[in-house]
């Protein structure tokens, strides 16, 4: 059976009849679908799953580039495991593709030998003789695989990316345990190795966050991690694509007198190395959540006088909303009940702009997501001593009893 099928439209449908007698009998158009579409169509609507979304992600990457006249590649490495166990293989069967469009995938022998090659893409562009532009990297692997690489990941991100390089650590989280030993949650360690979170909650998500994961890493100078749960590396379906859906703003950052602007320096020894820390904490920081803020990774939905507000990271923001849906409750029953939502994609740093324009007026915060609590405390921390802050619940309410669980995922029905 062959991979191409004939979709045909009537242009005419829905015209009233005497329009389309006016316009005479047409002709039915017919457009092609093939299975690469999910890969080679740049404008439309796709079909594809989560791992097959992060396999697109440096080819519209590279496509990007191409029209800015940037000649770049993409070096992939990592170690396989669920829910990212089959993204290694979808990477091979689309070799010839992803070699067109100059993207590398070179299996690791380990997770951390992975990691050390991805950091070390990020200075090719600097090296003699060098092909390309800049080299994007990007690391795979699954929980326990993070903390394998985190030695790697580390020195990757204190010496850093290029504007035209930019570097991702990709990790599948399984937090049910459907398919690992132990359930898992890796923000927390993204935090502390200094990587930026970015955390999508469906297939259309993965397209856009990752090119925004992107975009952050070469703005900032800073690896960005991405984590994919198990629920969205095994979910399939539509998405749209287009040359336009994601054209990501560069902010700028005063830094001693003039617009920082990041360059890998491998040399890791004092006093290089303090430097980098210096820029690591400061300016590159201050670039990550500027482009956050600049680029509307995170929204606030719902009225100026709401009373309640609810912040859902993630996946949880897309179960939250099933849940409303499920007891009948669109944007304008929310809207009537005083109930204001904070949509976070990029769940580290928190963004302290949009933190506190939500909060504003609310009387009572409730922060939904999975596992420990981690947005919790930042929102905490960042709304400390503000005038009227409103109290905050989440894994425990407001008297220190449990309130959202802490074991398996989130969905709907919890």
């Amino acid at each position: 059976m062959t991979p191409t099928v004939a979709r045909e439209r009537n242009r005419s449908r829905g015209a009233p009849p005497a329009a389309r007698r006016r316009a005479g009998p047409r002709r039915p158009q017919r457009d092609e679908v093939t299975l690469e579409d999910k890969y080679v169509l740049e404008d439309g609507r796709v079909f594809l799953t989560g791992l097959q979304a992060l396999v697109r992600v440096p080819l519209d990457q590279h496509r990007a580039d191409r029209r800015r006249d940037l000649h770049t590649a993409t070096f992939i490495s990592g170690y396989q495991g669920s829910p990212l166990g089959g993204l290694d293989q979808e990477l091979g069967r689309r070799r010839a593709i992803c070699e067109e469009h100059h993207v590398f995938h070179v299996p690791g022998l380990n997770e951390e030998l992975g990691a050390t090659s991805a950091w070390g893409s990020q200075l090719a562009a600097g090296l003699p003789g060098a092909r390309y532009d800049g080299v994007l990297g990007m690391w795979y692997g699954k929980a326990p695989g993070l903390d394998r690489a985190a030695d790697s990941l580390r020195h990757g991100n204190l010496v850093g990316v290029s504007r035209t390089g930019g570097a991702v650590a990709v990790v599948g989280d399984d937090p049910s345990c459907k398919s690992s030993t132990i359930p898992s949650a890796s923000e927390a360690l993204l935090q502390s190795l200094h990587l930026p979170v970015f955390f999508p909650g469906n297939v259309q998500e993965v397209l856009d966050y990752g090119l925004h994961a992107l975009a952050c890493s070469r703005a900032s100078g800073l690896w960005s991690g991405f984590k994919v749960v198990t629920a969205v590396a095994d979910a399939s379906g539509t998405a749209d694509v287009g040359r336009d859906r994601v054209v990501p703003t560069l902010p700028q950052v005063e830094w001693r007198g003039r617009p920082y602007e990041h360059r890998p320096d491998a040399h890791l020894l004092a006093p290089a190395s303090v430097e980098m820390e210096r820029t690591l904490l400061g300016p590159r920081t201050d670039l990550a959540l500027a482009y956050a803020r600049e680029n509307g990774v995170n929204r606030i939905e719902g009225p100026s006088d709401a009373w309640l507000g609810i912040v859902a990271p993630g996946k949880t923001y897309h179960d939250l909303r099933q849940a409303f849906a499920d007891m009948g409750l669109d944007d304008r029953a929310l809207a009537r009940a005083g109930v204001r939502v904070l949509k976070l994609g990029m769940i580290w740093p928190l963004e302290l702009e949009i933190a506190r324009s939500f909060a504003r007026g609310l009387e009572e915060v409730l922060v939904v997501e999975e596992k420990r609590a981690f947005v919790e405390p930042q929102l905490k921390d960042v709304l400390y001593g503000t005038a009227e802050a409103p109290a905050i619940v989440g894994k425990r309410d407001e008297r220190g009893a449990p309130l959202v669980p802490v074991e398996l995922d989130l969905d709907a029905d919890r």
